[in-house]
């Protein structure tokens, strides 16, 4: 059921255009308006706090803000959630299942640049869309565990099927040396292109920001990096 209400938008290619979480979830909330009291009144404040986060950060998220947004009384937030941290944690999970059900699939089939484009085009829009929400991830880490925890398995999943695919198209053999090195690349990989993209909409978010983010710009250097640093044969 919460994938079939988080699978919105299915005219639109997500895999490639990527989606706002804050406006996925106002769509889960209405869709939830018909259910019994509990469940839409959790609906209504995950997307009161994916709004406030777009809108200005987790540094800036604060329980008032939120069930001010909600339409709620502060003791409301309360019965279903112990703190900011914990309904920004969240807002996280949906972000994750998110990306999850629009991910780019089938990158096989492709030639290994247009597939590494394809889901380098999806990470940038993802981004951009969702730029002030994941700005303050650093001090939402920080301050739940169990939230970093989790980012922690996925990225260590999403390495592995990274590395799996790089030992796939080199015709490397499983195990050994070449599988624990390939493993902490494609950790290394993500991080540098994770971090490049939260600094650079995160500057984007800021007042007098010099100018626009040239996405094609960002784009091709974050292709450079995952073909150059994974799929080019090393140098002797």
């Amino acid at each position: 059921m919460q994938q079939r209400i988080l699978n919105t938008e299915s005219e639109i290619d997500l895999s490639t255009e990527g989606f706002s979480v804050a406006d996925i979830l106002e769509q889960r909330a209405i869709v939830m308006r018909k259910r019994r009291k509990r469940v839409r009144t959790k609906a209504a404040l995950i997307a009161a706090a994916a709004r406030e986060l777009e809108r200005s950060g987790f540094d800036s998220l604060t329980v008032e803000g939120i069930s001010e947004a909600a339409g709620m009384a502060r003791g409301t937030f309360y019965l279903y959630y112990h703190s900011r941290s914990d309904i920004a944690a969240a807002v996280m999970k949906f972000y994750w299942a998110l990306v999850r059900i629009h991910r780019p699939k089938g990158g096989s089939k492709l030639s290994l640049k247009d597939s590494i484009h394809r889901m380098n085009t999806f990470s940038a829009n993802l981004a951009k869309k969702n730029a002030r929400l994941l700005s303050g991830r650093e001090t939402l880490l920080l301050e739940n565990p169990a939230i970093a925890r989790r980012m922690e398995t996925i990225n260590q999943a999403w390495a592995s099927r990274i590395m799996q695919d790089v030992m796939t198209r080199s015709g490397v053999k499983p195990g050994g040396q070449d599988t624990e090195f390939l493993l902490v690349k494609a950790r290394a990989v993500i991080t540098m292109s994770d971090a490049l993209l939260r600094d650079i909409y995160r500057a984007s978010t800021h007042e007098g920001a010099a100018q626009p983010v040239d996405l094609d710009l960002v784009v091709r250097v974050m292709d450079d990096l995952w073909y150059r640093a994974l799929y080019m044969p090393e140098a002797s």
